[in-house]
């Protein structure tokens, strides 16, 4: 009897079936219903987005708007940069970027180098100084002003590339960090950084007397990542003179161990996702919040008057980051 003549070879077929028609439905649930990062910003003063409020946060994808955010950051911040032409901010006009502030991406329309350090437009760092800003400081102390005075700033500005969670309802967030608010957020992380401090010594002393007792002895912070899911602190817009609205970061405090253990689950299961491929990327997720838009800037007259050097763009695109 062949195995086709078999009804035994026939009916474990039909599990067989039965079995990987239940599973790819599990797995489609599974991905339906998986929770993504959402982005958020701080809405600003030009923004042309229907529903969105100046001076709030706002979650893109459901225009939910918030005064203050208690936030819990799950991964280490990340420096990145952006490049746009002159008086001009939107996804059109959007010359050159970098998510790993080393060399452009690989979709940047005009990247001016190769890498980021070496590029004319970035901010160069000598000893720990920006020499971009620290040429716009002394023309600003000789009385220079408004364009005379921005012709001194890098045309190509740092932000940070933040993983939030909320503190309260353990939504997770992407969120960047731009513009005046960045230098903010650096001093915030001073805050996070005496923390880190303070707790990295209390590690070592419990160690100290755990080794005493021959218990076994807690694990001690290698990297920033390590520790810096144990603070949680609260982000609140504000304005200086009619100025551009600006993030402000305050009231570090670490959290309870029973908080840690649940935000400590939280990051493992986003660190599994990740490692895995299955959850939404940085990039991934800006071109959905700008594909979803509800309303579209069109792009300006310069954005199309004509071709553009494409070399290193070209170049750029070979290189897997």
């Amino acid at each position: 009897m062949s195995t086709t003549e078999n009804p035994l070879v026939v009916l474990q077929n039909k599990e067989n079936d039965a079995l990987a028609i239940a599973t790819k439905k599990i797995d489609s649930l599974s991905r339906l219903f998986q929770l993504k990062p959402s982005i958020l910003e701080l809405v600003s003063k030009s923004s042309r987005q229907e529903g969105a409020k100046p001076g709030l946060f706002r979650v893109t994808s459901t225009n939910e708007h918030f005064e203050t955010m208690r936030c819990v950051i799950l991964f280490e911040p990340v420096e990145q940069r952006e490049k746009y032409r002159k008086g001009e901010y939107t996804k059109d006009s959007k010359l050159c970027f970098s998510l790993d502030n080393y060399q452009p991406h690989p979709k940047a329309k005009e990247p001016p180098a190769m890498y980021c350090a070496t590029c004319p437009d970035g901010e160069r760092i000598v000893n720990g100084v920006s020499l971009a800003w620290e040429a716009w400081r002394k023309a600003k102390a000789q009385g220079l002003s408004g364009d005379n005075l921005a012709a001194y700033m890098p045309k190509c500005r740092k932000f940070w590339h933040l993983f939030l969670a909320d503190r309260a309802t353990k939504m997770p967030y992407y969120f960047n960090v731009k513009g005046t608010s960045v230098k903010n957020f650096e001093d915030g992380m001073q805050n996070m950084a005496r923390i880190f401090a303070m707790l990295y010594q209390q590690i070592k002393q419990d160690n100290i007397k755990l080794a005493a007792e021959n218990k076994p002895l807690l694990p001690m912070p290698t990297a920033v990542g390590d520790l810096i899911w144990h603070v949680s602190f609260t982000m609140y817009p504000f304005q200086v003179g009619g100025g551009p609205f600006q993030v402000g970061f305050k009231d570090f405090t670490m959290m309870k161990p029973e908080d840690q253990a649940e935000f400590g689950k939280i990051l493992q299961d986003f660190t599994a996702r990740r490692n895995a491929g299955n959850i939404q990327s940085q990039e991934s997720a800006e071109q959905e919040a700008e594909a979803t838009a509800s309303v579209i800037e069109q792009p300006s007259a310069s954005a199309t008057a004509g071709p553009v050097s494409t070399t290193v763009a070209e170049a750029n695109a070979k290189i897997v980051i």
